[in-house]
C-alpha cells in the first residue's frame, strides 16, 4: 500500500463538485493514486508545461496535503480546508479551516459513546484553533471553484460550506452542511447517481406534502426553493436535545400524527410494500453471484428462509397502510421533551404497512448501535407494544402486529439483500443484518408452524 494514498473514486467526486465537465489531470509524482483511470483522467508525474487548457488539476506532490484548480485560471487565491478520511483511506468530510467549532460535526449524529467522544474533542480543538492536528490532511481548493458551487447553491457569501462526500455505494451523494456564525442554518444533497437522484427528489417531494400539515410532537425539514436540481433543507436540530435512541412515547406520538393524516386499509397485494416485495423476491429467483465477501451458504439459505417466509401470506388480506419514513433510525433524528425532529426522508413513501418504522428502528439500533443479537430485538419490540398508545392504535386501526413484522422483514431483508448482491464492497454491518435477518425469519417460520399445528 502506498503511502498516504488518494483514491481515484475521491477525485472523480471532487472533480465532479467543482468542475463536472473538465477533464480531471492528476499530477502524483509520489505514486499515491489507487483506482483505474477513465478516459476523463490523464495521470502525470509533473505538470506539463502546455495543454489540457480547463482541466480540473489535483495535485498529489504533498503527502500532507492536496491541492485543486483549473489549469487555464489564473486566480491564485485558495481556500484552505481540513479534510477527514474514513478507516479505509477514502475521504469523508472535509470542511473550512478555520477557528471554531467545525461545521460538519453537524453532519454526525452522535448517538454512540464513540461518536460523543469524537465530537466533544473536534469542538475543543476547533475552538483552540488545532483542528488539523485532527485532520487527516489538508485539501487546498481554488476560491473561484468553492464561490462557484456557492453561487450555484445560492449560499450567500457570509455563509461557508462543511462537505460530507456519502458512503460509497449505489446510494452515494454529496451532503453540504452550510453555517453561518457556527450556527447551521441549512443543508444541500447533491445525488451522483441515478439511484441517490431518485432518492433525493423522494424526500423533497414528501417533505413537501407534509409541511403542509401542522404536527404537535413531529418536526420536519423545510424544503426551500430548488436550486440548480438540488433541494436547500432547514436544520431541523432543536438547541436542547436528550437521547432518542429508545422509543419512547414520543417517538410513538410523533407516528401516530402520520397515521391519523395518512392512514388506508387495503388488500396486502393492492399495497406499494408488496409490489416492492414481489419485484424483489422475483430478482432474488435469478442466479446470484457472490462476489464482494458474502458468505454464498449464508446468503442462500437466509434467501430460501425468505421464500418461505413468502408463502405464508394471504394476499387478499386486509391490513392497515400509511406513511413511512422508510429509515426511521436514531442517526436520523433528534428529541427534546416535547418534540421528535426527524431528517433524511429518503426512502418514504406512502402505502406501507403501519409501524414498519418502529420495527426498523428497533432491527437497527439493536444490531448495528447496540450490537446486540436478534433476541434483544425480541425483547425490544415486546416492551414497546405495551405503551398505552401502541395498544391504542392496534385496536384503532386492527392491526395485527405479528403480521406486520413478518411483512416488514420480508419488505426489508429482499430489498436490502438486492442492494448487497449489487454492491463491490460490503460494509461489515451488512454481515451482522444477515445474521439477525436469519435468526428472525427462522423464529417466524417457527412461529407460523406452531400456529398452523
Amino acid at each position: 500500500m502506498n503511502r498516504n494514498p488518494i483514491y481515484l473514486t475521491d477525485l472523480l467526486l471532487l472533480r465532479d463538485l467543482f468542475a463536472k465537465q473538465n477533464t480531471l489531470l492528476i499530477i502524483d509524482p509520489l505514486h499515491r493514486l489507487i483506482g483505474e483511470s477513465t478516459e476523463d483522467v490523464v495521470v502525470l508525474e509533473r505538470k506539463p508545461e502546455s495543454g489540457f487548457d480547463n482541466a480540473f488539476v489535483a495535485e498529489l506532490n504533498d503527502i500532507h496535503q492536496l491541492s485543486f484548480y483549473l489549469n487555464n485560471n489564473n486566480a491564485i487565491s485558495f481556500s484552505e480546508m481540513a479534510y477527514i478520511n474514513n478507516p479505509d483511506g477514502t475521504i469523508r468530510w472535509f470542511f473550512p479551516l478555520t477557528k471554531g467549532v467545525p461545521g460538519h460535526l453537524s453532519l454526525y449524529n452522535s448517538v454512540s459513546l464513540k461518536a460523543k467522544i469524537y465530537k466533544w474533542v473536534s469542538t475543543v480543538a476547533g475552538r483552540l484553533g488545532q483542528t488539523r492536528l485532527l485532520a487527516s490532511g489538508i485539501l487546498r481548493m481554488q476560491q473561484n471553484l468553492l464561490d462557484q458551487v456557492k453561487t450555484v447553491n445560492d449560499i450567500t457569501p457570509e455563509e461557508d460550506i462543511s462537505f460530507f462526500t456519502g458512503t460509497r455505494g449505489a446510494t452515494r451523494k454529496v451532503v453540504m452542511e452550510i453555517h453561518n456564525k457556527e450556527t447551521t442554518v441549512a443543508f444541500v444533497k447533491i445525488p451522483v447517481t441515478p439511484v441517490s437522484e431518485e432518492l433525493v427528489k423522494t424526500e423533497t417531494e414528501m417533505l413537501k406534502e407534509l409541511n403542509k400539515y401542522d404536527f404537535t410532537t413531529l418536526s420536519l425539514p423545510k424544503v426551500s426553493k430548488k436550486i440548480d436540481g438540488h433541494a436547500r433543507l432547514s436544520n431541523v436540530k432543536p438547541g436542547i436535545t436528550i437521547p432518542a435512541d429508545r422509543i419512547t412515547a414520543i417517538h410513538v406520538k410523533a407516528l401516530a400524527e402520520l397515521y391519523a393524516l395518512s392512514h388506508e386499509r387495503k388488500a396486502i397485494s393492492d399495497s406499494t410494500a408488496w409490489g416492492t416485495i414481489s419485484a424483489n423476491m422475483e430478482w432474488l429467483k435469478r442466479d446470484l453471484l457472490f462476489t464482494n465477501g458474502l458468505d454464498s451458504k449464508s446468503t442462500g439459505n437466509l434467501i430460501k428462509l425468505l421464500r418461505k417466509l413468502y408463502t405464508t401470506f394471504s394476499a387478499g388480506e386486509s391490513i392497515s397502510l400509511s406513511v413511512s419514513h422508510g429509515d426511521f433510525t436514531p442517526w436520523n433524528m433528534y428529541c427534546d421533551e416535547q418534540r421528535l425532529y426527524v431528517y433524511d426522508w429518503e426512502m418514504s413513501r406512502n402505502g406501507i404497512p403501519m409501524f414498519f418504522d418502529l420495527f426498523h428502528f428497533t432491527y437497527q439500533s439493536t444490531i448495528l448501535q447496540q450490537r446486540k443479537d436478534y433476541s434483544t430485538v425480541k425483547s425490544s419490540i415486546n416492551l414497546w407494544k405495551q405503551q398505552p398508545l401502541v395498544q391504542q392504535m392496534l385496536q384503532k386501526y386492527k392491526i395485527n402486529l405479528a403480521l406486520h413484522e413478518k411483512l416488514y422483514l420480508l419488505f426489508t431483508v429482499s430489498y436490502y439483500l438486492r442492494q448487497y448482491l449489487n454492491e463491490k464492497e460490503l460494509l461489515q454491518q451488512s454481515h451482522w443484518m444477515i445474521k439477525a435477518w436469519t435468526e428472525a425469519i427462522t423464529d417466524q417460520l417457527e412461529t407460523v408452524s406452531n400456529t398452523s399445528h
